[in-house]
């Protein structure tokens, strides 16, 4: 008889072929064989980092599959002709939603999708057709890659581990890989064998930087003048770069910049690895020296210098970057395209009207800043398109739809939840989610909250001591406490305090709910919950008299201030000056209210902090999202029932910080996707 649960420490032995469970495979992926646990296996599995691209065509070569080399994978496998890779650290998703739509709707092709993080279901990473594919693939594929890595591994006990020419002293490769890395695998596995339909191009998207990441696979191939007769074509994109996993990838955009370039390097097996030199070696290679524009933009016509008398630069090695990206880190990924002889597009939002077409109409995704990421899609689509095998032409009209039918889930996006009803009141809700996480995106997704609500945009210099309604153009007092509330949660390995800072400087919200996610990543990084975070800086933009703003020193300047003798000597009680606290969500709390009093006191001095106790905004810590808005819903119904206020109230609850708080709003909210048809051969 089959088990239908995976043994504690997720083991597979005595496993029956009907034993593909999705239940069980979930099980395993988030216990100890894939999840780095104890210090010594987060020390392994970071010391292999460098090593990940040799690593992953190890485990492809244990499953019979070869990326490269096509002609040499098992009969079942059929890699699909066009291949997309796009890495950055805002917008990924969406531009790959955009690119998806394109593809799908715009030239009726089949898609292959792979992402992360998922937001509701892990199966969500995995897409066919725009849509996750169903429990009973995800659980097939699981176990069947799973038994072929461990059949590999009991039949090579004596030969097993990464050879010489790979290996750098590193100990023998795990039998199973780490999280992130088997879901790759899944997810390749799945397209290459994927039928009902067969797929026609794939689009993986970086997990983290690009250079040394387990999606890294693929090589542009040298090709003959009749290029369009290539068997596979890559086409590569990089996104907004912006501050983001800094502990791993570096504290510079140019860094960053390094990381995400490495998706342009051919020939990447021999070019990336554990002696490849790092950043201090490109730094070295190019100092002083600055990519031309002339050279940053080369024509968009396939054609470059010739790498030998019959051959061109294949297709392949053109790559598109969103041209808002800095100077600096423009002229990083300019330098390593270069190098590895690609010819690099910068593509910026007037792309979708310079277009004799001009494709100004609204897109599906929300939010000004989106148009870039339709204009980067757009551009990659349409090369891709006229230079590979499929050679297709799609009307404008078509594309024009495909971006108006474009969605990526928990960007940018609006769930309604059902009316509540109560002696005559009718109580709405709108979540308003948006996965930001960085000083930009935040940045955006305030700017989109703004403006679905409806709210005008006023004055910094507004006076602190009105209510929040009559800032923001309400002609009269509240008539509940919450109308407009924030639902935050960041990952400790962040700086939360741009974000903090950010949002409440819009303000725009009466209350604030500092939640917990209903599943976060594992981490190895402890949390800073003592009064560390005093001396952060807020971030590089923030600078006061080239010093940088801190919160310790906003407490010191509202300590001077209201001292003895200063405001007529008015004095105050400055709570809190330091940040420890037992819970990540608390020391959110309190950045929040430093934030909040120095606020205040910037745009009314010593009064202002006297009066923040009776108008701070309303800060709750520690309960789960779907806590947080029954809470939300019982406070407003009791305060309208207690002014014998009727007829329809709405609460707007902007939901962001990472995009696993908002994946647990839209499972309280119940929302879900359904599964994709087909399945794999």
């Amino acid at each position: 008889m089959a088990r239908t649960t995976a043994d504690p420490d997720g083991s597979s032995s005595c496993l029956e072929a009907n034993d593909e469970s999705y239940d069980t495979a979930v099980a395993a992926l988030l216990s100890p064989l894939h999840q780095a646990t104890t210090p010594a296996a987060i020390r392994a599995a970071a010391a292999r980092r460098r090593n990940t691209l040799h690593d992953m065509h190890e485990y492809f070569r244990r499953l019979g599959l070869n990326l490269n080399h096509p002609t040499k994978n098992d009969s079942k496998a059929l890699i699909p002709p066009l291949i997309f890779h796009v890495t950055g650290t805002k917008g990924k998703g969406s531009t790959f939603a955009f690119c998806e739509s394109i593809l799908r709707n715009g030239y009726g092709l089949h898609t292959g999708m792979f992402t992360s993080p998922h937001l509701v279901s892990i199966r969500e990473r995995i897409r066919i057709d725009g849509i996750p594919v169903s429990k009973k693939v995800f659980g097939q594929v699981y176990w069947r890659v799973r038994r072929k890595l461990e059949t590999h591994q009991s039949d090579n006990k004596d030969a097993d581990g990464d050879g010489e020419e790979n290996g750098d002293g590193l100990p023998p490769l795990p039998t199973l890989p780490g999280y992130f890395r088997m879901i790759t695998l899944m997810a390749l596995y799945t397209f290459f064998h994927y039928q009902n339909p067969p797929l026609d191009v794939i689009l993986l998207e970086v997990g983290m930087g690009g250079r040394y990441d387990a999606t890294n696979l693929f090589d542009p191939s040298i090709t003959s003048a009749s290029y369009k007769q290539e068997e596979r074509l890559l086409i590569r994109g990089v996104t907004l770069i912006d501050y983001d996993h800094t502990r791993v990838l570096g504290s510079t955009l140019t860094q960053i910049a390094w990381e995400k370039g490495g998706i342009f390097v051919r020939d990447k097996l021999k070019c990336i690895g554990m002696k490849d030199g790092g950043y201090n070696l490109f730094v070295e290679n190019n100092v002083g020296q600055t990519v031309q524009e002339d050279e940053l933009k080369r024509n968009n016509d396939g054609q470059g210098e010739s790498s030998s008398d019959n051959e061109k630069i294949s297709p392949s090695s053109t790559v598109f970057v969103n041209g808002n990206n800095t100077p600096e880190v423009l002229d990083v990924l300019g330098h390593i395209a270069k190098e590895h002889e690609c010819q690099m597009q910068t593509v910026c939002d007037s792309y979708l009207e310079e277009e004799k077409e001009s494709f100004s109409k609204e897109i599906g995704l929300r939010g000004d800043h989106q148009r870039s990421n339709a204009a980067l899609a757009l551009s990659m689509c349409r090369y891709a398109m006229e230079k590979s095998s499929l050679s297709m032409v799609a009307s404008s009209e078509k594309l024009q739809s495909a971006l108006t039918k474009a969605f990526w889930p928990g960007r940018c996006h609006t769930v309604s939840l059902p009316s509540l009803s109560s002696n005559g009141l009718d109580l709405s809700m709108n979540l308003r989610c948006d996965g930001a996480h960085t000083p930009i995106s935040m940045n955006a997704c305030i700017d989109w909250f703004r403006n679905v609500v409806q709210v005008p945009i006023t004055s910094t210099t507004a006076n602190p001591m009105e209510s929040h309604d009559e800032i923001n153009g309400v002609n009269s007092l509240r008539t509940h406490k919450i109308d407009r509330v924030l639902i935050f949660n960041c990952s400790h390995e962040r700086n939360p305090l741009p974000l903090l800072f950010s949002l409440l400087n819009s303000w725009l919200f009466d209350s604030v709910y500092f939640c917990h996610a209903d599943f976060e990543r594992p981490s190895a990084v402890p949390k800073r919950l003592e009064d560390g975070w005093m001396k952060e800086s807020l971030c590089n933009e923030y600078v006061n008299g080239g010093v940088p703003v801190t919160l310790e020193g906003m407490c010191a300047k509202m300590a001077v201030s209201s001292g003895s003798g200063g405001y007529d000597g008015q004095t105050v009680e400055l709570d809190p000056t330091k940040l420890s606290a037992s819970t990540w969500q608390e020391t959110l709390a309190n950045v929040w209210r430093v934030f909040d009093m120095y606020w205040r006191y910037e745009h009314g001095g010593v009064d202002g902090l006297h009066l923040a106790a009776n108008l701070e905004t309303n800060v709750t810590v520690g309960l789960k999202v779907k806590d947080a808005i029954a809470a939300i819903q019982d406070e407003v119904m009791k305060d309208c029932n207690a002014m014998g206020r009727g007829g329809r109230v709405m609460i707007e609850a902007c939901v962001t910080g990472s995009l696993y708080i908002v994946g647990s709003a839209l499972e309280a909210a119940g929302w879900e996707e359904g599964e994709a048809l087909g399945g794999i051969c």
